[in-house]
């Protein structure tokens, strides 16, 4: 049966290509993020990079998109070292592939970035052609049936770390069970994030034995550890607000900005200065963002110009950052530069993390906790949805529904001097008692790499 089953799918995948085709290439015309890299996806032997490293026996690891490749950072560093094998790095989205391209720059040849083909036959046998891994290892947990059954054919072993199922996922893949159990037969290795997720790959297929739980990546993150490039950025635009409030909304999507600016513009403290950190999700979106601020009266700066200035603003902050301007001094500054994020979270009073406002599934709730400060998250946080209960059960955040609640409670973390200290206690223990999942998934790749 499964023959004729993988046979059907891949059927009805040539039928739909043409579209799926002609689709993609509009997309990429019109410098829609969804089309970036496309063809590369379509046939990987294009990529020049990839055909001239003629490696065999390394580790392909996929992580989807920045958020993976943070999570899947110390864990990739320590299979680099420990193996000594190169290790080819596969990403779908745009941010998640140029964080990568940097962030992995100074690991020199060890590692190679490239974008995850699409499960068409063809792009997947162009790719195992080409690169020959000795294992094959998902961040969390992406399923594809043509890829994970071409490896298994190939005997060479598919593992998925920090693995999740969403209840959604779950529940389709249960529903397709007739053709999904071969899917999760061919996978030797699953180390979840928690124990709800250990059952839900068992029904699914995957043998008991090949299940273990490890705990969380996105805990093990160095996100502490600045670059002295990073420190000195971090000292000047303290300099600038400094005994100032700092709110930071991060990864924010459309309507969340106009809620957390409808938000800062009622804060109103005499002799309080206030400043607003924005940083959207998603770069394309920076120019939306850029006017829609403009459209509040406020004073405003975007990061990228307070770099190349040298720091120098315009009134009513002058050169030697004092306020020249009256007391209660409200900016928003638009983080539009990729991977400065985290730099605004160490310095903040207190974070919103977006996603979580709207239908998207929420974003890193753990990164301002890194810093010790207390995070505001909406109701829709799937993705991170044991996190947020532990977040809510120990204080160190709130979960909020409305725009009179967002405001509440940054009324709360910015004043109640209690609320404040006890979220930072209660945020760094949990990031320090759930450290070195990283550590554990490691000991169980290179455990299956011998065998």
């Amino acid at each position: 049966m499964k023959i004729p089953l993988f046979i059907l799918y891949n059927l009805l995948l040539i039928i739909i290509l043409p579209f799926f085709f002609i689709w993609m290439l509009f997309l990429y015309f019109i410098r829609d993020k969804r089309g970036t890299g496309f063809l590369n996806k379509l046939f990987p032997f294009i990529d020049k990079g990839i055909r001239e490293l003629n490696f065999e026996n390394g580790v392909w690891v996929h992580a989807v998109s920045l958020g993976e490749v943070k999570a899947s950072a110390n864990f990739t560093y320590m299979l680099i070292k420990e193996i000594q094998k190169p290790v080819y790095l596969s990403v779908v989205t745009k941010t998640g592939y140029d964080y990568a391209k940097t962030y992995y720059e100074k690991a020199g040849n060890n590692i190679y970035i490239f974008y995850f083909p699409y499960d068409f036959y063809f792009s997947i046998k162009s790719v195992l052609g080409m690169i020959k891994p000795a294992l094959f290892i998902s961040v969390e947990t992406e399923i594809w049936p043509n890829l994970f059954n071409m490896l298994k054919k190939r005997k060479i072993p598919v593992s998925i770390i920090n693995a999740r199922l969403s209840n959604k996922s779950y529940k389709h893949y249960l529903a397709l069970d007739f053709f999904f159990k071969y899917v999760f037969e061919s996978i030797s290795l699953v180390l979840c994030t928690s124990g709800g997720y250990y059952d839900k790959f068992f029904k699914l297929g995957v043998k008991k034995e090949n299940i273990h739980i490890t705990g969380n990546m996105k805990f093990d993150s160095n996100l502490a550890n600045f670059t002295e490039e990073i420190s000195k950025k971090m000292e000047n635009l303290k300099n600038i607000f400094k005994d100032s409030r700092v709110i930071v909304a991060g990864s924010t999507h459309k309507e969340e900005e106009r809620l957390i600016l409808d938000a800062f513009v009622k804060l109103d403290k005499k002799d309080e200065n206030f400043f607003l950190f924005i940083a959207p999700r998603h770069p394309e979106r920076f120019e939306y963002v850029d006017s829609l601020i403009s459209g509040y009266n406020l004073q405003y700066y975007r990061l990228s110009s307070i770099y190349s200035s040298n720091y120098k603003l315009a009134p009513p902050l002058n050169n030697d950052f004092k306020r020249t301007g009256p007391a209660g001094l409200k900016v928003v500054i638009l983080v539009d530069i990729i991977g400065e994020l985290i730099l605004t979270y160490s310095l903040c009073d207190v974070a919103f993390v977006g996603g979580s406002m709207v239908h998207a599934g929420g974003h890193n709730l753990l990164e301002p906790l890194f810093f010790g400060k207390p995070v505001i998250f909406g109701k829709y946080v799937e993705n991170f949805a044991e996190i947020a209960d532990k977040i809510i059960e120990i204080r160190a955040g709130k979960k909020i529904a409305s725009p009179e609640e967002l405001y509440n409670a940054l009324l709360y973390y910015l004043y109640d001097e209690k609320a404040i200290k006890d979220a930072r206690k209660s945020g760094l223990n949990l990031i320090s008692q759930n450290k070195g999942s990283s550590l554990k998934n490691l000991e169980y790749i290179v455990g299956l790499l011998k065998k």
